[in-house]
This record gives C-alpha cells, sequence and structure tokens, in this order.
C-alpha cells in the first residue's frame, strides 16, 4: 500500500509541475513571443542596412558631380578642393563633411568653415574667412585679423595696404600670446578710432607703434603723433584741432605730442622747419 501511495503523489506531483509549466507558458509566452519577434526584426534591419549601405557606396546614382563654394575673396576655389581632395565620381555616402573641413582649414585664409552632402550628387562649402587688418612685426611680417591674431605670413601675393603695428616682440608673443594679442587688439582699436575720426587721406595712417609709454601713430607722411595712454577719441578730437590751426597758419608739423601726463590738455608740436610749439585750448604757445 506504501508503495501504491508513492506511486500516486509522484503522479501528482507531476501534474503539479505540468500545470506550473503551462501556467509560464500562458503568463509569458507573450512577452517570450515578443522579444523573439522584436530581435529578428532587428536582426533583420540590421542586415538591410548593411546590404542598403553597400549597395549605395557602390552605386553611380550618388558619384559627385558638382562643388559649389561661397565666401571665398582671398582663398581660391582651386587650392580648396587640392587640400580637401575633392574631385568628381566620388561616392556621396564615403565623404565625411568633418574631415573635409579639417583639411580646409589648412588655409591660412581659411577661419571657420561648413560642410554639406547635398544627395544624391553635389557638396556645397560655406566658407568665412578671416579680415585682415593690419600687418604685425614678429620676427616675421604676419597678417593680424580683427581679433588681433597673427593667422599667418605675409607673402608678395597678398596685395595688402594696411597699418603696420610695432613695438612687439615674439619671444614676448610666444612666451605669453594672450597677453600681447591684447596689446595688438588695443593697437587695432587706436587705428580703427584714427580712421573713424580723421577721414582724410592726407594723413592717413602708416604705423602704430606700441611702447611702454603708450601709443604712438605714424602717417603716411611721415608725421609722428605721440598718443601716450588712455583717452584715445578725446586725443584724436585734439589731434583735429591742432591740425586745422597749424593748416590755417600754413604749417606743418613733424612731432605732435599728446601725452603730457603733467598737462593732459596741453599739446606739444614740433614744425618740419624745427621749431617748437605748445598749445592748450585754442591758443599756441
Amino acid at each position: 500500500m506504501a508503495f501504491g501511495r508513492t506511486k500516486n503523489r509522484r503522479r501528482q506531483d507531476t501534474a503539479q509541475r505540468t500545470e506550473v509549466v503551462k501556467g509560464a507558458v500562458r503568463s509569458h509566452g507573450p512577452t517570450v513571443a515578443k522579444a523573439l519577434g522584436l530581435a529578428v526584426a532587428t536582426a533583420a534591419l540590421i542586415w538591410g542596412s548593411l546590404e542598403l549601405r553597400s549597395w549605395a557606396l557602390a552605386s553611380p546614382r550618388f558619384a559627385l558631380e558638382s562643388v559649389t563654394i561661397t565666401g571665398l575673396q582671398r582663398a581660391s576655389r582651386s587650392e580648396l578642393l587640392k587640400l580637401s581632395g575633392l574631385t568628381a565620381g566620388q561616392n556621396l555616402w564615403s565623404l565625411e563633411p568633418s574631415a573635409l573641413e579639417r583639411a580646409m582649414l589648412q588655409h591660412p585664409w581659411v577661419q571657420s568653415v561648413e560642410v554639406t552632402r547635398r544627395f544624391p550628387r553635389a557638396v556645397s562649402v560655406t566658407v568665412s574667412e578671416h579680415a585682415p587688418a593690419a600687418l604685425a612685426v614678429l620676427g616675421d611680417l604676419y597678417v593680424l585679423d580683427e581679433a588681433g591674431d597673427p593667422f599667418k605670413r605675409v607673402t608678395p601675393g597678398d596685395g595688402l595696404d594696411l597699418p603696420l603695428v610695432t613695438g612687439v616682440v615674439r619671444e614676448d608673443y610666444v612666451a605669453d600670446a594672450d597677453k600681447v594679442r591684447l596689446r595688438l587688439r588695443e593697437a587695432l582699436e587706436v587705428a580703427r578710432a584714427y580712421t573713424r575720426l580723421l577721414p582724410g587721406r592726407t594723413e592717413r595712417l602708416s604705423e602704430v607703434r606700441l611702447g611702454d609709454a603708450g601709443l604712438a601713430l605714424v602717417t603716411a607722411t611721415g608725421q609722428e603723433v605721440r598718443l601716450g595712454a588712455g583717452d584715445t577719441e578725446v586725443k584724436l578730437e585734439r589731434l583735429a584741432r591742432v591740425r586745422r590751426e597749424l593748416s590755417a597758419r600754413g604749417l606743418a608739423a613733424e612731432i605732435i605730442h599728446l601725452d603730457n601726463r603733467a598737462r593732459p590738455g596741453w599739446v606739444a608740436v614740433k614744425l618740419s622747419s624745427g621749431s617748437v610749439s605748445e598749445r592748450s585750448g585754442g591758443s599756441t604757445r
């Protein structure tokens, strides 16, 4: 009898396990089926994507036919195409815009560049160039942009007619570029103020000298204007009045001092004849 009871218990245990398994299948079956379906769909999508990419990379439908470049002034189209390696027939899907941009940024005049693929057969390039503001002596002769950055060496083909900034030592720039860049930017600001307030061509600005005592300006005629430090616009307005007075008297100045710290309102003038004149307000002394 004991044997019969054991056998029945085994049948009951088996039946219970079967019910448990059936219950698990009923409750988790749909989730498992969804997971399997998703896995199959993902695999199919990956396979399809690989096949599609392989087809796109080999298809003549995406062969490069045209490159449009805008924003060029000093850099040339041929130079940028040579740097980038762009040629007709290249597959657009194989081109990496970021790599093309890095290549074109090697051109000294290019400040920024954006490359866009125009499917199916074109590439557009938008270029922003450095705006030359002055020349600077830093060992060699460099071109400064509006931010005071010396972005390239001057070459014979540049054809630039810009004020020259002097008084900066190359070693100082190498040691502390940010500090020197601030001084260069100051020189550019003074040059812009001079051009804005004194627009005449007769005393066109030729040079901005940076010194320990401040700034000095040299015109195309050789006249030297010693500004010193600070109050740039006030001093330039005073300079305009002095020049008008000298012109009215038929005189020419070799050096005009606007850097008198003890008497900021006074101006000393060394005339071209060698005589010296001082003035305060509207009177000449």
